[in-house]
């Protein structure tokens, strides 16, 4: 008995090879998807911690305010920009006009460079990356801390959607030693 030749078996065999290439590759691309995400969430990370440094500065800058515990006190914040920390040299303000103009030029940079950023600057002896801006979790006693909150989103924008899958509140805080 004789057989014949196998025909089309090498098609197969092409066809096997390109499913399993096809796999690979969009396991690279996800992995590819998967690393930029995780690019930008250290990104706002690193903004997170910029700004806390430099609101630590700015509290520095104004031992007057931060004995007086100026920075803490958030309330007439709307529209608090009196320009005196603008740069100019051109206005003359208190302590407390600057203290208030530092936290709300502050808040305005958090809000435009993070996804939901906000910030609060307070006394807190424990935990200092914890909270969220409707609840910072300052206990009102111990060091001046400042706290950065934002939203890690799924998606690369300064809002978060609905559907993110780590749409948790993440915090950054440092202790202010004047």
């Amino acid at each position: 008995m004789r057989m014949g030749k196998c025909y089309g078996y090498s098609l197969l065999e092409v066809m096997v090879a390109v499913v399993i290439m096809s796999i690979g590759l969009t396991a690279l691309g996800l992995l590819q998807v998967a690393n930029v995400q995780n690019s930008y969430n250290a990104n706002n990370r690193g903004i997170a911690a910029m700004a806390a440094t430099t609101m630590a500065d700015r509290i520095r800058a104004n031992l007057s305010g931060y004995e007086n515990g100026l920075f803490t006190d958030t309330t007439g914040l709307a529209g608090a920009s009196a320009g005196c920390s603008d740069g100019s040299g051109g206005v003359t303000c208190t302590a407390a006009q600057m203290a208030q103009d530092d936290l709300a030029r502050w808040l305005d940079e958090l809000a435009n460079s993070l996804p939901e950023g906000d910030g609060v600057v307070c006394v807190d002896d424990g935990q200092l990356d914890d909270g969220t801006p409707g609840a910072p979790l300052c206990s009102g006693t111990g060091n001046t801390v400042v706290k950065v909150f934002w939203r890690e989103s799924a998606g690369f924008s300064t809002t978060t959607a609905a559907d993110d899958v780590n749409a948790a509140w993440q915090a950054f805080g440092i202790a202010v030693y004047p």
